[in-house]
């Protein structure tokens, strides 16, 4: 009989023989000029990209960085470009937040509460409820929401736009409804001065308009924080909301200077304002 051959040396055999041809065809291939050029610069092609994306990547974490260290280096600016549209308050009064406790006394008024009289339209007078309207610079009027279809100073002028402050007309708003009250009604009707040298209808309407705008606006910035409970009535103590509550508040007193030194002058000559496009008046009141 023939004997067996070991298949394990030919197998041996074999693999050598093929790795011996791989090693020699790569180095064919390396010594041959145009395959080394080729080799060599998709590698200089693959470092650069690689390079690239590791600029790119550390461009974008240094600006994510930046904005982060921004933000906690001046919150008071970060927050109120993010909670509020462009005025030109912000171009000349930094907004700070400050934490303020709110008197929400029931039992005990201030002069803002206190029955119609000279002393309490002072008070309320102090707060810029009745300023003429700032002027807006042409410049800042596209960044401020104004647009060139609305009320504009002739250019012997100096140009611009005429515009209220709103916090300064919610605080109208509310010192109109503060007038309009039963327990004051009667006095301003007799005094008839502001809302009140308009008839009843028009009065009316003026009410309810700033009646609308304050709930709009206080929707529009809903507060949420909570109303504790406190007790009182020591013989047969009682629950009752702590209406004593401190809120993050902006430089109010600030904000009202810069609308008093911007107001338009008290008395303006007749040209004052620019002539309007006749596409650009309303047929009715808006």
């Amino acid at each position: 009989m023939f004997p067996f051959k070991d298949s394990s040396e030919s197998l041996d055999r074999s693999s050598t023989a093929t790795d011996e041809d791989c090693e020699s065809l790569i180095k064919d291939s390396v010594q041959d000029p145009e395959a080394r050029r080729l080799l060599t610069s998709s590698k200089s092609k693959l470092s650069r990209c690689c390079s690239a994306l590791a600029f790119l990547s550390a461009l974008a974490l240094a600006l994510l960085a930046g904005i982060w260290i921004g933000g906690r280096g001046n919150p008071d600016k970060f927050c109120i470009s993010h909670t509020s549209n462009y005025s030109p308050v912000l171009k000349d009064v930094p907004i700070r937040y400050a934490t303020q406790r709110f008197n929400g006394s029931l039992m005990h008024e201030n002069i803002f509460r206190a029955t119609g009289s000279p002393a309490v339209d002072a008070a309320w007078q102090s707060l810029g409820v009745d300023y003429r309207a700032a002027i807006v610079p042409p410049e800042l009027a596209a960044a401020s929401g104004l647009i060139d279809s609305q009320v504009q100073l002739s250019d012997r002028y100096g140009g611009g736009f005429p515009a209220n402050v709103e916090g300064l007309h919610h605080l109208h708003c509310l010192n109109l409804l503060r007038q309009s009250l039963y327990f004051n009604f009667d006095y301003y009707q007799a005094r008839g001065e502001g809302a009140f040298k308009n008839k009843p209808e028009i009065l009316h309407l003026h009410v309810t308009h700033c009646l609308d705008t304050l709930r709009q606006q206080l929707m529009c910035t809903a507060d949420v924080g909570v109303l504790g409970q406190v007790w009182w009535n020591k013989e047969a103590p009682a629950a009752y909301p702590d209406f004593n509550t401190r809120h993050k508040c902006r430089n109010f007193e600030d904000i009202r200077q810069w609308a008093f030194e911007h107001q338009a002058p008290e008395d303006v000559p007749s040209d004052y304002l620019k002539i309007p496009k006749i596409e650009d008046v309303y047929e009715i009141m808006p």
